[in-house]
Protein backbone atom coordinates (compact mmCIF):
# COMPACT_ATOMS: atom_id res chain seq x y z
CA UNK A 1 0.00 0.00 0.00
CA UNK A 2 1.10 4.02 -0.93
CA UNK A 3 3.00 5.15 2.24
CA UNK A 4 2.57 8.96 3.52
CA UNK A 5 4.82 10.28 5.77
CA UNK A 6 4.93 14.03 6.92
CA UNK A 7 7.99 16.22 7.95
CA UNK A 8 7.92 19.83 9.39
CA UNK A 9 10.42 21.95 7.43
CA UNK A 10 9.38 25.99 8.60
CA UNK A 11 6.78 27.35 10.21
CA UNK A 12 3.79 26.12 9.18
CA UNK A 13 5.60 24.63 6.16
CA UNK A 14 5.68 21.06 6.10
CA UNK A 15 6.85 18.42 3.35
CA UNK A 16 5.05 15.13 2.45
CA UNK A 17 6.39 12.27 0.40
CA UNK A 18 4.16 9.75 -1.08
CA UNK A 19 5.56 6.68 -2.16
CA UNK A 20 3.50 4.22 -4.45
CA UNK A 21 4.35 0.85 -4.64
CA UNK A 22 4.54 -1.66 -7.79
CA UNK A 23 1.23 -3.64 -5.16
CA UNK A 24 -0.39 -0.25 -5.58
CA UNK A 25 -0.72 0.11 -9.01
CA UNK A 26 0.31 -3.55 -10.78
CA UNK A 27 -3.01 -4.86 -10.69
CA UNK A 28 -4.53 -1.71 -12.73
CA UNK A 29 -1.63 -1.83 -15.01
CA UNK A 30 -2.34 -5.25 -16.13
CA UNK A 31 -5.85 -4.86 -16.81
CA UNK A 32 -5.29 -1.51 -19.18
CA UNK A 33 -2.69 -3.05 -21.05
CA UNK A 34 -4.80 -6.41 -21.76
CA UNK A 35 -7.23 -3.21 -22.65
CA UNK A 36 -4.87 -1.90 -25.22
CA UNK A 37 -3.55 -5.51 -26.55
CA UNK A 38 -7.45 -6.46 -26.96
CA UNK A 39 -7.98 -3.24 -29.12
CA UNK A 40 -4.64 -1.96 -30.55
CA UNK A 41 -4.40 -1.89 -34.32
CA UNK A 42 -0.62 -2.47 -35.20
CA UNK A 43 0.46 -3.15 -39.00
CA UNK A 44 2.14 -6.74 -38.97
CA UNK A 45 -0.40 -8.04 -36.69
CA UNK A 46 -3.84 -9.11 -36.67
CA UNK A 47 -6.38 -6.88 -33.94
CA UNK A 48 -6.17 -8.56 -30.47
CA UNK A 49 -3.07 -10.16 -31.42
CA UNK A 50 -0.49 -8.21 -30.86
CA UNK A 51 2.49 -9.59 -28.43
CA UNK A 52 2.52 -8.48 -24.99
CA UNK A 53 6.19 -7.05 -24.85
CA UNK A 54 4.82 -4.99 -27.78
CA UNK A 55 2.05 -3.66 -26.77
CA UNK A 56 4.53 -3.08 -23.14
CA UNK A 57 6.78 -1.51 -25.15
CA UNK A 58 4.16 0.58 -26.88
CA UNK A 59 1.80 1.30 -24.03
CA UNK A 60 3.60 0.63 -20.67
CA UNK A 61 5.34 3.23 -20.15
CA UNK A 62 2.02 5.90 -20.35
CA UNK A 63 -0.26 3.42 -18.28
CA UNK A 64 2.09 3.27 -15.35
CA UNK A 65 2.36 6.68 -15.36
CA UNK A 66 -1.00 7.61 -15.12
CA UNK A 67 -1.80 4.97 -12.92
CA UNK A 68 0.95 6.52 -10.37
CA UNK A 69 -0.09 9.71 -10.95
CA UNK A 70 -3.55 8.96 -9.94
CA UNK A 71 -3.18 6.51 -7.02
CA UNK A 72 -0.41 9.78 -5.70
CA UNK A 73 -2.87 12.17 -6.05
CA UNK A 74 -5.59 10.16 -4.02
CA UNK A 75 -3.18 9.22 -1.67
CA UNK A 76 -2.79 12.89 -0.80
CA UNK A 77 -5.85 14.18 -0.85
CA UNK A 78 -6.80 11.29 1.77
CA UNK A 79 -4.18 12.01 4.07
CA UNK A 80 -4.98 15.56 4.53
CA UNK A 81 -8.26 15.13 5.01
CA UNK A 82 -7.62 12.28 7.36
CA UNK A 83 -5.05 14.09 9.49
CA UNK A 84 -7.64 17.68 8.93
CA UNK A 85 -4.44 19.03 7.65
CA UNK A 86 -6.15 22.64 6.17
CA UNK A 87 -3.73 23.96 3.66
CA UNK A 88 -3.26 27.71 2.20
CA UNK A 89 -3.59 26.37 -1.44
CA UNK A 90 -2.75 22.96 -3.34
CA UNK A 91 0.80 21.23 -2.26
CA UNK A 92 3.62 22.36 -4.69
CA UNK A 93 5.72 19.52 -6.37
CA UNK A 94 9.09 19.20 -4.88
CA UNK A 95 10.46 16.25 -7.09
CA UNK A 96 9.37 12.81 -8.01
CA UNK A 97 11.40 10.01 -9.70
CA UNK A 98 8.37 9.40 -11.96
CA UNK A 99 10.80 10.51 -14.68
CA UNK A 100 12.91 7.15 -15.15
CA UNK A 101 9.86 4.79 -15.82
CA UNK A 102 11.37 0.87 -17.27
CA UNK A 103 7.88 -1.23 -18.23
CA UNK A 104 10.24 -4.45 -17.32
CA UNK A 105 11.14 -3.28 -13.58
CA UNK A 106 7.81 -2.18 -12.25
CA UNK A 107 9.26 -0.76 -8.84
CA UNK A 108 8.30 2.33 -6.38
CA UNK A 109 7.99 5.46 -7.01
CA UNK A 110 8.94 8.50 -4.74
CA UNK A 111 6.77 12.18 -4.79
CA UNK A 112 7.65 14.85 -2.80
CA UNK A 113 5.43 18.11 -1.72
CA UNK A 114 5.67 21.39 0.31
CA UNK A 115 2.49 22.23 1.47
CA UNK A 116 1.80 25.42 3.20
CA UNK A 117 -0.66 25.52 6.53
CA UNK A 118 -2.97 27.92 7.33
CA UNK A 119 -2.80 29.32 10.99
CA UNK A 120 -5.44 29.76 13.48
CA UNK A 121 -7.45 32.77 12.95
CA UNK A 122 -9.51 34.12 16.33
CA UNK A 123 -11.34 37.33 15.66
CA UNK A 124 -13.53 38.76 18.66
CA UNK A 125 -15.29 41.83 17.04
CA UNK A 126 -15.63 43.26 20.52
CA UNK A 127 -12.04 44.42 20.52
CA UNK A 128 -12.36 46.10 17.42
CA UNK A 129 -12.09 49.71 18.11
CA UNK A 130 -13.60 52.62 15.30
CA UNK A 131 -15.59 55.76 15.37
CA UNK A 132 -19.02 55.79 14.07
CA UNK A 133 -19.37 59.27 12.35
CA UNK A 134 -22.27 61.61 11.94
CA UNK A 135 -22.16 64.17 9.17
CA UNK A 136 -24.44 66.95 9.72
CA UNK A 137 -26.42 68.03 7.23
CA UNK A 138 -26.67 71.82 6.28
CA UNK A 139 -29.28 74.02 4.81
CA UNK A 140 -26.59 75.11 2.67
CA UNK A 141 -25.51 71.78 1.44
CA UNK A 142 -29.41 71.23 0.76
CA UNK A 143 -29.64 74.43 -1.26
CA UNK A 144 -26.41 73.35 -3.17
CA UNK A 145 -27.93 69.75 -4.29
CA UNK A 146 -31.19 71.86 -5.40
CA UNK A 147 -29.35 73.49 -7.38
CA UNK A 148 -27.78 70.74 -9.09
CA UNK A 149 -31.35 69.36 -9.63
CA UNK A 150 -32.66 72.42 -10.76
CA UNK A 151 -29.77 72.71 -13.28
CA UNK A 152 -30.42 69.09 -14.66
CA UNK A 153 -33.78 69.44 -15.20
CA UNK A 154 -33.52 72.75 -16.61
CA UNK A 155 -33.48 73.64 -20.61
CA UNK A 156 -30.33 74.54 -22.49
CA UNK A 157 -30.71 78.16 -24.46
CA UNK A 158 -28.20 79.66 -27.06
CA UNK A 159 -27.63 83.23 -25.57
CA UNK A 160 -26.48 85.85 -28.59
CA UNK A 161 -23.48 86.69 -26.48
CA UNK A 162 -21.54 85.56 -23.35
CA UNK A 163 -23.09 87.24 -20.65
CA UNK A 164 -22.37 85.10 -16.96
CA UNK A 165 -20.19 82.59 -15.78
CA UNK A 166 -22.39 80.04 -16.09
CA UNK A 167 -22.35 80.16 -19.65
CA UNK A 168 -20.73 77.46 -21.96
CA UNK A 169 -18.76 77.89 -24.86
CA UNK A 170 -17.50 75.95 -27.85
CA UNK A 171 -14.50 77.08 -28.82
CA UNK A 172 -11.78 76.37 -31.26
CA UNK A 173 -7.85 76.80 -29.86
CA UNK A 174 -5.88 77.80 -32.98
CA UNK A 175 -2.53 78.55 -32.69
CA UNK A 176 -1.34 81.58 -34.23
CA UNK A 177 1.95 84.04 -33.76
CA UNK A 178 2.73 87.51 -32.15
CA UNK A 179 0.58 88.55 -34.71
CA UNK A 180 -1.96 87.45 -34.75
CA UNK A 181 -1.49 84.80 -38.36
CA UNK A 182 -2.17 81.27 -38.06
CA UNK A 183 0.78 78.81 -38.04
CA UNK A 184 1.03 76.38 -40.67
CA UNK A 185 0.75 72.91 -39.39
CA UNK A 186 -0.10 74.24 -35.36
CA UNK A 187 -2.51 73.46 -33.10
CA UNK A 188 -6.46 74.01 -34.15
CA UNK A 189 -8.77 72.23 -31.79
CA UNK A 190 -12.65 72.20 -30.93
CA UNK A 191 -13.39 71.98 -27.29
CA UNK A 192 -15.85 72.66 -24.88
CA UNK A 193 -15.87 75.20 -22.04
CA UNK A 194 -17.45 76.42 -19.06
CA UNK A 195 -16.50 80.34 -19.22
CA UNK A 196 -15.92 79.50 -15.25
CA UNK A 197 -12.96 77.14 -16.24
CA UNK A 198 -11.16 80.47 -17.75
CA UNK A 199 -9.13 82.70 -15.20
CA UNK A 200 -11.21 85.07 -13.43
CA UNK A 201 -9.61 88.22 -14.46
CA UNK A 202 -9.38 87.29 -18.19
CA UNK A 203 -13.51 86.32 -18.12
CA UNK A 204 -14.23 89.54 -18.97
CA UNK A 205 -12.80 89.39 -22.20
CA UNK A 206 -15.05 87.31 -23.05
CA UNK A 207 -17.93 89.10 -21.49
CA UNK A 208 -19.64 90.17 -24.68
CA UNK A 209 -18.38 88.14 -27.34
CA UNK A 210 -20.56 87.03 -30.00
CA UNK A 211 -20.81 83.51 -32.34
CA UNK A 212 -17.58 83.34 -34.64
CA UNK A 213 -16.07 86.21 -32.71
CA UNK A 214 -12.68 85.76 -31.29
CA UNK A 215 -9.83 86.83 -28.75
CA UNK A 216 -6.25 86.20 -28.63
CA UNK A 217 -3.93 84.81 -25.55
CA UNK A 218 -1.94 82.46 -24.00
CA UNK A 219 -3.23 79.40 -22.00
CA UNK A 220 -1.42 80.99 -19.08
CA UNK A 221 -2.82 84.37 -19.46
CA UNK A 222 -6.18 82.48 -20.19
CA UNK A 223 -6.33 80.02 -17.54
CA UNK A 224 -4.91 79.20 -13.78
CA UNK A 225 -2.91 76.59 -12.65
CA UNK A 226 -5.10 74.47 -12.05
CA UNK A 227 -6.72 74.39 -15.48
CA UNK A 228 -3.74 74.79 -17.40
CA UNK A 229 -3.05 71.56 -17.39
CA UNK A 230 -6.13 70.20 -18.15
CA UNK A 231 -6.41 72.64 -21.05
CA UNK A 232 -3.10 71.69 -22.77
CA UNK A 233 -3.67 68.33 -22.84
CA UNK A 234 -6.54 68.73 -24.17
CA UNK A 235 -4.69 70.60 -26.76
CA UNK A 236 -2.63 67.41 -27.05
CA UNK A 237 0.42 69.29 -25.92
CA UNK A 238 2.86 68.11 -23.03
CA UNK A 239 1.65 69.96 -19.91
CA UNK A 240 5.16 70.03 -18.89
CA UNK A 241 6.91 71.60 -21.55
CA UNK A 242 6.86 75.29 -19.91
CA UNK A 243 6.36 77.08 -23.81
CA UNK A 244 3.61 75.17 -24.37
CA UNK A 245 1.54 77.12 -22.17
CA UNK A 246 3.34 80.55 -23.78
CA UNK A 247 2.08 79.63 -27.08
CA UNK A 248 -0.27 82.06 -28.83
CA UNK A 249 -3.87 80.65 -29.57
CA UNK A 250 -7.03 82.59 -31.12
CA UNK A 251 -9.94 81.24 -29.15
CA UNK A 252 -13.12 81.34 -31.47
CA UNK A 253 -16.57 80.86 -30.32
CA UNK A 254 -18.39 78.45 -32.21
CA UNK A 255 -21.01 78.25 -29.85
CA UNK A 256 -22.71 79.74 -26.54
CA UNK A 257 -25.02 77.99 -24.37
CA UNK A 258 -26.58 78.87 -20.99
CA UNK A 259 -28.25 75.96 -19.02
CA UNK A 260 -31.62 77.63 -17.72
CA UNK A 261 -32.97 76.04 -14.18
CA UNK A 262 -35.98 74.90 -14.14
CA UNK A 263 -38.64 76.72 -11.82
CA UNK A 264 -38.88 75.28 -8.23
CA UNK A 265 -42.72 74.41 -8.38
CA UNK A 266 -45.05 71.48 -8.03
CA UNK A 267 -44.16 70.17 -11.36
CA UNK A 268 -41.05 70.29 -10.52
CA UNK A 269 -41.81 67.98 -7.30
CA UNK A 270 -43.67 65.42 -9.04
CA UNK A 271 -40.97 65.04 -11.85
CA UNK A 272 -38.28 64.27 -8.86
CA UNK A 273 -40.64 62.63 -6.55
CA UNK A 274 -43.76 60.98 -8.28
CA UNK A 275 -44.81 58.65 -5.91
CA UNK A 276 -45.12 61.34 -3.35
CA UNK A 277 -47.61 64.05 -2.53
CA UNK A 278 -45.18 67.11 -2.01
CA UNK A 279 -46.94 70.37 -2.80
CA UNK A 280 -44.97 73.30 -0.77
CA UNK A 281 -40.89 74.09 -1.17
CA UNK A 282 -40.56 73.05 3.00
CA UNK A 283 -42.19 69.72 1.92
CA UNK A 284 -39.54 69.04 -0.92
CA UNK A 285 -36.71 70.47 0.94
CA UNK A 286 -37.84 68.03 3.83
CA UNK A 287 -37.55 65.05 1.64
CA UNK A 288 -34.92 66.10 0.37
CA UNK A 289 -32.75 66.55 3.31
CA UNK A 290 -34.04 63.06 4.20
CA UNK A 291 -32.01 61.60 0.88
CA UNK A 292 -29.25 63.03 1.76
CA UNK A 293 -28.91 62.14 5.19
CA UNK A 294 -29.48 58.63 4.53
CA UNK A 295 -26.91 58.99 1.96
CA UNK A 296 -24.53 60.35 4.18
CA UNK A 297 -25.55 57.69 6.49
CA UNK A 298 -24.42 54.93 3.75
CA UNK A 299 -21.27 56.46 3.33
CA UNK A 300 -20.28 56.65 7.29
CA UNK A 301 -21.28 52.70 7.03
CA UNK A 302 -18.44 52.50 4.57
CA UNK A 303 -16.17 54.40 6.20
CA UNK A 304 -16.10 52.64 9.68
CA UNK A 305 -16.23 49.46 7.47
CA UNK A 306 -12.66 50.46 6.04
CA UNK A 307 -11.94 51.52 10.07
CA UNK A 308 -12.73 47.83 10.91
CA UNK A 309 -10.35 46.35 8.06
CA UNK A 310 -7.37 48.33 8.79
CA UNK A 311 -7.70 47.61 12.38
CA UNK A 312 -8.31 43.66 11.42
CA UNK A 313 -5.42 43.69 8.92
CA UNK A 314 -2.97 45.82 11.37
CA UNK A 315 -4.09 44.23 14.45
CA UNK A 316 -5.06 40.36 14.32
CA UNK A 317 -1.55 38.92 14.70
CA UNK A 318 -0.95 35.77 12.26
CA UNK A 319 1.98 33.79 11.53
CA UNK A 320 1.84 32.74 8.03
CA UNK A 321 4.65 30.48 5.98
CA UNK A 322 6.18 32.45 4.55
CA UNK A 323 9.31 30.55 3.08
CA UNK A 324 6.12 28.04 1.19
CA UNK A 325 4.65 31.38 -0.19
CA UNK A 326 7.72 32.84 -1.34
CA UNK A 327 7.83 29.53 -3.20
CA UNK A 328 4.38 29.91 -4.84
CA UNK A 329 4.73 33.53 -5.97
CA UNK A 330 8.07 32.01 -7.68
CA UNK A 331 6.38 29.05 -9.23
CA UNK A 332 4.02 32.17 -10.64
CA UNK A 333 0.48 31.72 -12.51
CA UNK A 334 1.90 32.15 -15.90
CA UNK A 335 5.46 32.30 -15.61
CA UNK A 336 8.42 32.02 -13.29
CA UNK A 337 10.12 34.35 -10.72
CA UNK A 338 12.79 35.07 -9.50
CA UNK A 339 13.49 34.96 -5.37
CA UNK A 340 14.24 38.91 -5.90
CA UNK A 341 10.79 39.09 -7.93
CA UNK A 342 8.88 37.17 -5.11
CA UNK A 343 10.22 39.21 -2.53
CA UNK A 344 9.59 42.30 -4.41
CA UNK A 345 5.99 41.56 -4.46
CA UNK A 346 5.51 39.53 -1.23
CA UNK A 347 4.28 42.50 1.44
CA UNK A 348 1.58 42.92 -1.01
CA UNK A 349 0.90 39.46 -1.38
CA UNK A 350 0.75 39.14 2.36
CA UNK A 351 -1.23 41.63 3.16
CA UNK A 352 -3.89 39.89 0.33
CA UNK A 353 -3.51 36.83 1.91
CA UNK A 354 -3.94 37.63 5.72
CA UNK A 355 -6.92 39.25 4.70
CA UNK A 356 -8.02 36.38 3.03
CA UNK A 357 -7.38 34.28 5.94
CA UNK A 358 -9.64 36.76 8.05
CA UNK A 359 -12.51 37.53 6.21
CA UNK A 360 -12.36 33.62 5.91
CA UNK A 361 -12.54 32.90 8.89
CA UNK A 362 -15.17 36.02 9.62
CA UNK A 363 -17.65 34.34 6.78
CA UNK A 364 -17.34 30.96 8.54
CA UNK A 365 -18.53 32.16 11.77
CA UNK A 366 -20.98 34.80 10.51
CA UNK A 367 -22.03 32.13 8.15
CA UNK A 368 -22.03 35.00 5.43
CA UNK A 369 -23.49 34.20 1.98
CA UNK A 370 -23.93 35.83 -1.42
CA UNK A 371 -27.07 35.04 -3.46
CA UNK A 372 -28.10 35.68 -6.88
CA UNK A 373 -30.73 38.10 -5.14
CA UNK A 374 -27.81 39.97 -3.83
CA UNK A 375 -26.56 40.26 -7.62
CA UNK A 376 -28.96 41.35 -8.70
CA UNK A 377 -29.87 44.31 -6.60
CA UNK A 378 -26.24 45.90 -7.28
CA UNK A 379 -27.25 45.66 -10.79
CA UNK A 380 -30.43 47.65 -10.10
CA UNK A 381 -27.81 49.89 -7.61
CA UNK A 382 -25.75 50.27 -10.58
CA UNK A 383 -28.73 51.09 -13.25
CA UNK A 384 -29.73 53.30 -10.77
CA UNK A 385 -27.05 55.33 -10.64
CA UNK A 386 -26.13 55.68 -14.33
CA UNK A 387 -29.77 56.91 -14.20
CA UNK A 388 -28.71 59.91 -12.05
CA UNK A 389 -31.27 58.62 -9.09
CA UNK A 390 -34.35 59.74 -11.00
CA UNK A 391 -36.03 56.22 -11.79
CA UNK A 392 -39.08 56.88 -10.76
CA UNK A 393 -39.26 59.72 -13.63
CA UNK A 394 -39.13 56.82 -16.31
CA UNK A 395 -42.83 55.28 -14.42
CA UNK A 396 -42.97 51.81 -15.03
CA UNK A 397 -39.57 50.47 -13.72
CA UNK A 398 -39.54 46.57 -15.05
CA UNK A 399 -36.97 47.36 -17.51
CA UNK A 400 -34.81 47.41 -14.06
CA UNK A 401 -35.55 43.54 -13.12
CA UNK A 402 -34.54 43.06 -17.18
CA UNK A 403 -31.22 45.00 -16.80
CA UNK A 404 -30.60 42.85 -13.71
CA UNK A 405 -31.27 39.39 -15.52
CA UNK A 406 -29.41 40.26 -18.20
CA UNK A 407 -26.62 41.42 -15.72
CA UNK A 408 -26.66 38.41 -13.97
CA UNK A 409 -25.52 35.93 -17.39
CA UNK A 410 -22.80 38.86 -17.62
CA UNK A 411 -19.25 36.94 -16.25
CA UNK A 412 -17.37 40.33 -15.92
CA UNK A 413 -20.60 41.59 -13.93
CA UNK A 414 -20.50 38.76 -11.41
CA UNK A 415 -16.62 38.46 -11.15
CA UNK A 416 -16.55 42.77 -10.38
CA UNK A 417 -19.59 42.82 -7.91
CA UNK A 418 -19.09 39.39 -6.05
CA UNK A 419 -16.10 40.54 -4.55
CA UNK A 420 -17.83 44.10 -3.59
CA UNK A 421 -21.00 42.56 -2.32
CA UNK A 422 -18.93 40.32 -0.52
CA UNK A 423 -16.62 42.42 1.27
CA UNK A 424 -19.93 44.53 2.09
CA UNK A 425 -21.39 41.39 3.71
CA UNK A 426 -18.57 40.54 5.73
CA UNK A 427 -18.50 44.09 7.57
CA UNK A 428 -21.99 44.02 7.76
CA UNK A 429 -21.81 40.98 9.36
CA UNK A 430 -19.81 42.32 12.38
CA UNK A 431 -20.63 46.23 12.23
CA UNK A 432 -22.94 46.02 15.29
CA UNK A 433 -20.57 44.31 17.04
CA UNK A 434 -17.61 46.45 17.14
CA UNK A 435 -17.01 48.43 19.81
CA UNK A 436 -17.85 51.78 18.52
CA UNK A 437 -17.67 55.41 19.38
CA UNK A 438 -20.50 57.92 17.80
CA UNK A 439 -18.94 61.15 16.67
CA UNK A 440 -20.07 64.66 15.07
CA UNK A 441 -18.28 65.71 11.99
CA UNK A 442 -18.63 67.81 9.03
CA UNK A 443 -18.76 67.19 5.41
CA UNK A 444 -15.64 68.24 4.33
CA UNK A 445 -13.87 66.61 7.30
CA UNK A 446 -15.53 63.77 6.84
CA UNK A 447 -14.63 63.85 3.12
CA UNK A 448 -10.88 63.52 3.72
CA UNK A 449 -11.70 59.92 5.98
CA UNK A 450 -12.83 58.10 2.86
CA UNK A 451 -10.32 55.38 1.50
CA UNK A 452 -11.99 51.89 0.92
CA UNK A 453 -8.96 50.25 0.37
CA UNK A 454 -10.71 46.91 0.96
CA UNK A 455 -13.51 47.47 -2.21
Amino acid sequence: MAKVTRENIGILHDKITVIVTPADYTADYKKKLAKAAASANIPGFRKGKVPPAVVNKMYGEKIIMEEVLKITEVQMTSYLGIEKIDTISQPLPLSSTLSNIDVNNLKDYQFEFEIGIKPEVNIDPKSINVKRYVIEVTDKMVDEQIDRMLLQGGNMTEPETVSTEEDVINATFTEVDADGNVIDGGVDKATNLNVKQFEEGFRKSLFGLKKDESVISTITTAFDELERGFILENLGLDKEDAGNANKNFKITLTNIGLQVKADLNEDFFKKVYPSKEITTEADFRAALKEEVVAYFAEQSRKQMHDQIYHFLLDEVKLELPKEFLLKLLEMGDEKRRTREEALSIYPTFENQMKWSLISGQIQKDENVKVFPDDLRNAAKAQLYEYLGGQVEMFGDTKFLDEYAERMLKDKKFVDEKYPVIFADKIFTAIQDKVTSTEEGIDFESFNSKLHHHHY
